[in-house]
């Protein structure tokens, strides 16, 4: 009954185990299908939600969750509290905090419980599976490296360069959201609050000023290298290397230097 994802099953599940076990929080992935259940059960339980948060943390003295998220369209981060409903839900998007490390010390009690619901009183039904072909799709969240594109570079021939280094150092290409509206990048490839969020070990950002938008998609990342004509860009600000310069002229240079280096490392094995 639970293989298959349906929002009634799942929700009157989940529902039943906050009823029964009374947490103080819940939180959910904020993926597609974690979006539309945790929207099911906070408005089951009469609780408040937070959706796509990048940031958590809990007030000791009040034991509120306070969760982060961007808003007014990703030009602000604003942290809201649900302090007078419990469960305090949060939605939380992939890969937008670091995996801690393992320890080995800690344990936690599996509970199995029964799961009173039954298949006749489930309205929708499961009729056939679709997979979906995404070989050939971009997979930003779990790319090492990633070279993306803003607007600073023109136009569409130029963001050829990017292509052209990502080649090179075997990486994902990434863009901004103007990039993508203007039809240089397909949607898969863009980064930030209506995009992907990452968490590479390496991210070069040539041509993108950095507002809120975008970096909350990225910054995240191990190193940040921005290129941009704009000494005061945003993005300097963050950036753990900065390099003022135009990305036309910065890309292929850094793509020509990255391939003899390459080579010469071939040869001395």
């Amino acid at each position: 009954m639970l293989r298959d994802y349906r929002n009634e099953p799942y929700t009157k599940a989940l529902t039943d185990l906050v009823n029964t076990y009374q947490p103080e929080i819940l939180m959910l992935g904020a993926t597609t299908l974690g979006r539309d259940l945790a929207g099911s059960v906070a408005t089951t339980l009469g609780t408040g939600l937070v959706a796509d948060c990048t940031e958590l943390l809990i007030d000791t003295e009040t034991r509120n969750l306070a969760s982060t998220r961007p808003t007014f369209g990703g030009s602000l981060l604003c942290t809201i509290m649900t302090q007078r409903h419990r469960p305090q839900m949060a939605t939380v998007r992939p890969r937008v905090m670091a995996m801690p490390e393992p320890d080995a010390t800690r344990s936690g009690e599996i509970v199995e419980v029964p799961f009173s619901m039954i298949e006749t009183s489930i309205i929708t039904k499961v009729l056939e599976f679709i997979p979906d072909d995404t070989r050939d799709k971009p997979n930003l969240p779990f790319a090492d490296i990633i070279v993306s594109g803003g607007r600073g570079l023109k136009n569409q021939e130029n963001f050829r360069h990017v292509w052209d280094l990502a080649k090179v150092l075997g990486a994902e290409v990434g863009a901004s959201r103007p990039v993508v509206q203007a039809g240089w990048a397909e949607l898969d490839r863009q980064v930030g609050q209506s995009g992907k969020t990452v968490r590479p070990k390496l991210y070069i950002a040539a041509g993108i000023s950095g507002a809120i938008q975008h970096r909350v998609g990225m910054d995240g990342a191990d190193l940040i290298i921005a290129i941009n004509t704009d000494p005061n860009a945003p993005i300097f600000d963050f950036a753990h290397y900065g390099i003022v310069g135009n990305a036309t002229t910065v890309l292929p240079a850094l793509t020509e230097a990255f391939k003899a280096h390459l080579a010469q490392a071939k040869k001395t094995g």
